[in-house]
């Protein structure tokens, strides 16, 4: 691994097309991506299907070429061998001989990372452990549930004590006891020194185990950064006190969500803007203790929503 590096990816101008001579324009399935990942961070990689994530996936694994730009992992280029042995990898919808027992596969899986024989037989054990399929050792892997075989790709995905784990939608097959699970197990590797890149489409999950976030959309990074700058303070709650539905009436329409209490009461959500900040506390002198102000922070499904709707706003007015 390069000594004093920063970032565990790092990503400049990355673009693939699909396509072939007899298309007159290829399709983008990346466009000019820029990022970068600090080492020790877990790092959610966000989009709707099509976006691009499993393509940057595959291009940072070295599966497929990109058409440009450059990716560095470890700071390697993606076909450095020494930069594989360091990587633990789960691809989204993964399949094992279904003739291998659980042990057998990962037995194989330990040979090819290197594992000395001393070692293997103690360390399968371990993962098999960490993903609660001891009991399933001997059984073979045809015939595991998705969720089973979900868990499978993740033991060999830590076998190797990985400097960074790459998952494309571990979560995808798992029930919520399971999703619980691996979102301790990826914790657990981060605490044991382990850079973390996953997608993932269950943005809940994602807001509690991830530091950092992208969101990717028509094959374009949308932002990226921190999770607790991104979900920074974004509005305003008004709390209004049971039987005072005029000052609700008053306020309705320029709020962004309005929830009735079980006790008569309002909660009416506005977005930080200086106008809103103004108006509210307008409100607030005028109406006293009939009304509470709070900040609120806006949640990671909502903030997903709302870049993705700003940004086919955007872009549909480029066409106009």
């Amino acid at each position: 691994m390069s000594e004093n590096m920063e970032n565990i990816i790092e990503i400049s101008n990355l673009t693939k097309y699909y396509g072939s001579l007899f298309w007159k324009k290829k399709k983008p399935s990346l466009c000019e991506l820029n990022l970068a990942v600090p080492e020790g961070s877990i790092f959610g990689f966000l989009g709707p299907n099509g976006a691009g994530k499993t393509t940057t996936i595959k291009i940072l694994m070295n599966l497929i070429k990109q058409s440009s730009g450059e990716a560095l992992v470890l700071g390697f280029p993606p076909d450095n061998i020494e930069a594989k042995r360091l990587i633990g990898f789960l691809p989204d919808a993964p399949a094992f001989s279904p003739y291998l027992s659980a042990a057998e596969f990962l037995n194989i899986c330990a040979k090819l990372f290197g594992i000395p024989s001393a070692i293997r037989k103690k360390r399968i054990a371990e993962v098999l452990e960490n993903v609660k399929m001891t009991r399933h050792a001997k059984s073979k892997l045809g015939g595991f549930s998705r969720g089973m075989t979900q868990r499978i790709g993740i033991a060999q995905a830590i076998l190797n004590n990985p400097k960074l784990l790459i998952l494309d939608e571990p979560l995808v097959g798992l029930d919520p006891h399971g999703r619980q699970e691996l979102k301790d197990i990826i914790l657990d590797q981060k605490a044991r020194g382990t850079s973390v890149f996953f997608c993932s489409h269950i943005l809940s999950d994602a807001e509690k185990i991830c530091d950092r976030i992208g969101i990717l959309f028509e094959s374009r990074l949308l932002c990226a950064g921190r999770l607790d700058e991104l979900l920074s303070e974004t509005g305003s709650k008004l709390h209004i006190n049971p039987g005072r539905d005029d000052i609700v009436k008053e306020l309705l329409s320029a709020a962004t969500e309005t929830v009735k209490r079980p006790d008569g009461g309002w909660e009416l959500s506005f977005l930080k803007k200086e106008e809103t900040t103004q108006a509210l506390l307008a409100t607030k002198a005028k109406y006293g203790d009939a009304v509470t102000i709070t900040g609120f922070r806006e949640s990671l499904e909502d903030f997903f929503f709302r870049k993705i709707e700003e940004a086919t706003k955007s872009r549909l007015e480029e066409t106009l």
